[in-house]
């Protein structure tokens, strides 16, 4: 109940200054909107957005799990941290954007793998954009599996075996028993859900062989 009463009141507010963050960047007043950022991350996550950018995302994450309202401060910070990103590439800063949108990333898939979120769909195109963004990079382990994981919950198959095998063939061989169980799941999909992930019962059979024919070896 606390999280949920808290996530409400927080997106209501959050949808207040993200029109006035989009309304300054119209203008190309960046000052402006960058201050509206600063101050919704101190009175809305208690968190100093300059702390923020020196932070790596362990510590911020630490920060998050201080609260009874992890699931809903996280989501929030990865939202200001999404604009804040978007700022500071239209400002040509594109090497603090992309340390910004990491973090945000990160808060992101963090939000959703709790299962909290009463809505979590909204907030799919938002990961899907930064992922997209930010995969030219080098994804450390963690990450990647994480986002096998976020995959999985938003009924992205075919994604999130994608990432799996990646994961597979750089050697991650950790990733192997949490791959047979990602099929196992999928086996117990209906062929809905599977054609709605762009996936079949033939691929998930395939996949398990050559899984299992690699772990042999």
């Amino acid at each position: 109940m606390l999280q949920r009463d808290y996530l409400m009141k927080m997106t209501q507010l959050l949808v207040t200054v993200l029109a006035k963050v989009l309304f300054h960047r119209e203008q190309k007043n960046y000052a402006e909107a960058e201050s509206e950022i600063e101050t919704a991350a101190k009175t809305m996550v208690g968190l100093d957005l300059k702390l923020i950018k020196i932070l790596s995302t362990e510590d911020i994450i630490k920060l998050m799990k201080t609260s009874d309202v992890y699931a809903g401060r996280c989501l929030i910070s990865a939202e200001l941290l999404k604009e804040y990103g978007d700022i500071l590439g239209e400002k040509g800063k594109h090497e603090e954007s992309i340390n910004i949108y990491f973090k945000s990333l990160w808060l992101y898939l963090e939000t959703m793998l709790t299962k909290e979120l009463p809505e979590p769909a909204e907030y799919y195109p938002r990961i899907d954009f930064l992922i997209k963004n930010l995969y030219s990079m080098k994804f450390s382990n963690e990450l990647q599996q994480k986002i096998f994981e976020y995959y999985e919950y938003s009924g992205q198959y075919s994604k999130a075996e994608d990432i799996l095998f990646e994961m597979i063939d750089s050697g991650y061989e950790e990733i192997m028993d949490k791959g047979i169980n990602f099929y196992k799941r999928l086996q117990l999909k209906t062929e809905e859900e599977l054609n709605s992930g762009n996936f079949s019962r033939e691929e998930i059979e395939e996949s398990l062989e050559e899984i299992n024919a690699r772990l042999k070896l």
